[in-house]
């Protein structure tokens, strides 16, 4: 059973007033098999190891979302279920899982029009207004999004996240730079052995 996180820690994340978006991209996926359509690849021996890796950092630095709007490609999805696995292993709220299947290989723009549909959804299925939302989906547009409300180049590599601590009051309003301070990023490179 994976290792819990330390509840005892300060949460350098979270605050009941403020949003927080977070970008992530797929972990790593299969290449091999040469019949099969891109929506449909799964991922790798890597991708099923760093996933968890992903998912534990998250949830030490307070940031697991309430809502997860996932690409419906088969990568991201394997992504998501691996992440909430190992939240459910280790007592952490597991977020509401939403299948986007704009988001398949969706631009910087696409990304960002996603999020603003946020409220809406969580109005329509009665749940709490959520206060952190990740996007999960592919490059370039995920790289591209990270970019945009950070001001400078951003290149996310597989599995790897970015988190914005966000200044408006409801996700209808668009964000961008002036309304998206980065607080946080990780790759599973720089977690270490120790995270695995």
């Amino acid at each position: 059973m994976p290792e819990s996180p330390d509840q005892s820690s300060p949460i350098s994340g979270q605050s009941e007033d403020s949003l927080h978006f977070v970008l992530m991209r797929h972990a790593k996926s299969d290449w091999s098999g040469e019949d099969v359509a891109d929506h449909d690849r799964p991922l790798n021996s890597r991708g099923v190891r760093d996933a968890p890796v992903m998912a534990r950092w998250i949830a030490e630095t307070g940031f697991v979302p309430n809502y997860i709007l996932c690409s419906s490609a088969k990568r991201t999805q394997q992504t998501a279920a691996l992440m909430e696995s190992y939240w459910k292993h280790t007592n952490v709220p597991t977020p509401r899982l939403v299948i986007e299947p704009p988001l398949y290989l969706a631009s910087a723009k696409t990304i960002l029009q996603t999020v603003e549909r946020v409220s809406r959804i969580a109005d329509e299925d009665g749940e709490n207004f959520p206060r952190t939302v990740l996007i999960l989906g592919h490059n370039p547009g995920i790289s591209h999004a990270a970019s945009m409300l950070a001001g400078h180049p951003i290149g996310l590599p597989t599995a790897a996240m970015v988190v914005y601590r966000c200044s408006t009051t409801d996700w209808s309003e668009a964000l961008g730079h002036e309304n998206a301070m980065m607080v946080d990023q990780m790759k599973p490179k720089l977690l270490g052995r120790e995270h695995r």
